[in-house]
């Protein structure tokens, strides 16, 4: 059932200010969030023990930090290389 008198202009006035209202709050708390976020990224604090690194494969603690990949500074070295495909026993 509809409502028998519509007046679309009268509905206009009286929504104008609560949407309003609702516009400015959601303005506000993206505004909020984007300083809460900048905020919490700019006064971060490192993990505790990044200095440490743990291999992997033998459970030894490294001390100095490594730069690049696992094997060392070279990508291509023979520690980053992929194992072998295994392949089935030939009859």
């Amino acid at each position: 059932m509809s409502a028998s008198d519509n007046d679309i202009e009268k509905q206009k006035r009286r929504h104008r200010g609560p949407l309003i209202g609702i516009a400015v709050v959601v303005i506000f708390a993206l505004g909020y969030m984007v300083w809460w976020f900048g905020h919490e990224v700019s006064e971060g604090n490192a993990p505790a023990g990044s200095a440490v690194q743990i291999d992997g494969r033998t459970g030894e603690v490294e001390t100095d930090a490594q730069q690049g990949s696992v094997g060392g500074g070279d990508p291509a070295s023979a520690d980053n290389a992929p194992a072998p495909p295994v392949t089935a026993p030939a009859n």
